[in-house]
């Protein structure tokens, strides 16, 4: 995925966005990324009471090994009776981080063996076993690029892919309410997210922006308190499409997990949207950035299609009807160019005569 937002409305409940696409060593384009889940066993979450998501930036086959880790890890941890371990989410980021860097150790191992026939404990060591000899590893050319390789300091298609993985980690907990932490395998640094909002990958300048601008009009009340859920999922998706518009190897469809600690129902509280209600979604805010519609006008469609779960294709029907120039709003979510300015031609032109003839 080249970009994971997530920002905090209230004091329990948030949300993670993330794009699809991903460039294989970039250079081949897809649109099948699935580094977004529940890291915490459903079970052991209602338990606890204890509701988060994980969104991943980097090599996919990384995230999914951490994934299955991390809940493999709690599995054990809540098997053993050790309920203390996981008591808030600092306990579970830190078993995520553990899970990072055991997984960047068993990918560096397999790569050193692969190219040297040795590990990183025998580079350390000085010397491996073959066949039952003690071979020792001398070779001053072979010592250098397996440190390299195993510190980073070699950066290429072999290496990349091990060290440049980062995460955000967000979710709620009875005792500190919405927290989120961004982990990043690189130096296995597990960080709290203390500004309410977080954006990783290809396109975060953009998307910082718009969150900047976003929080530089609250209040220090309404941050601390929160704001409206509605208006929060619209301020996430327009940070997450200025990182689209503007940045590369961002795209494919839009994946959100929503948080809401505090809801009435457990099936509430941790929610994945994908596919067509996150589309529909995306084509309001989009229309709304080209002025073929308001704030206001797609509120209730947004919190009708995300948080009352209406059958979007009467919400679709509604978004197009209460347009104000439909055919136009048709045309642009179809992909042709728009310009959302009054034409500028000096009456008289030939340029001006053209456009009005048309």
């Amino acid at each position: 995925m080249a970009i994971v937002t997530s920002l905090q409305f209230s004091p329990t409940s948030g949300a993670i966005m993330c794009d699809e696409e991903y460039w294989y060593l970039r250079r081949r384009r897809s649109f099948f990324l699935d580094n977004f889940r529940n890291v915490i066993p459903e079970d052991i979450s209602d338990e606890l009471e204890i509701y988060a998501g994980y969104g991943g930036w980097g090599h996919p086959g990384f995230h999914e090994e951490v994934i299955e880790r991390t809940r493999e890890s709690i599995r054990q941890v809540w098997k053993d009776g050790k309920k203390d371990d996981l008591r808030d989410l600092e306990s579970i980021a830190r078993i995520i981080r553990n899970a990072m860097e055991k997984t960047r150790r068993r990918k560096i191992d397999d790569l050193l063996t692969y190219l040297y026939g040795f590990n990183m404990d025998d580079l350390n060591r000085g010397s491996f076993q073959e066949n039952g000899e003690t071979i020792e590893i001398k070779q001053s050319a072979v010592l250098e690029a397996a440190k390299g390789y195993s510190t980073f300091k070699t950066q290429n298609h072999l290496t990349n892919p091990i060290f440049k993985n980062k995460c955000v980690f967000a979710g709620y907990d009875p005792k500190w309410g919405f927290r989120g932490w961004h982990i990043n395998a690189e130096n296995t640094v597990y960080s709290l997210i203390s500004g309410g909002f977080e954006a990783i990958g290809a396109g975060l300048y953009g998307a910082g922006i718009e969150f900047s601008r976003i929080m530089n009009r609250l209040t220090l009340d309404q941050r601390r308190e929160g704001f409206d859920r509605v208006w929060g999922l619209i301020a996430l998706l327009g940070a997450t499409l200025n990182a689209w518009e503007h940045f590369h190897e961002v795209g494919g469809g839009l994946h959100l997990i929503l948080i809401d600690g505090t809801a009435p129902k457990k099936a509430d509280r941790y929610r994945e949207i994908t596919d067509q209600p996150m589309q529909l979604a995306r084509e309001m805010v989009t229309a709304v950035r080209f002025g073929l519609a308001t704030y206001p006008s797609i509120y209730p469609l947004i919190d009708e299609l995300i948080y009352r779960k209406a059958d979007p294709r009467k919400v679709e029907k509604k978004f197009i009807d209460g347009a104000a120039d439909p055919a136009a709003l048709k045309k642009l979510l179809r992909g042709y160019k728009f310009y959302p300015f009054p034409d500028a031609s000096p009456p008289g032109t030939r340029a001006r005569a053209k456009k009005e003839a048309k």
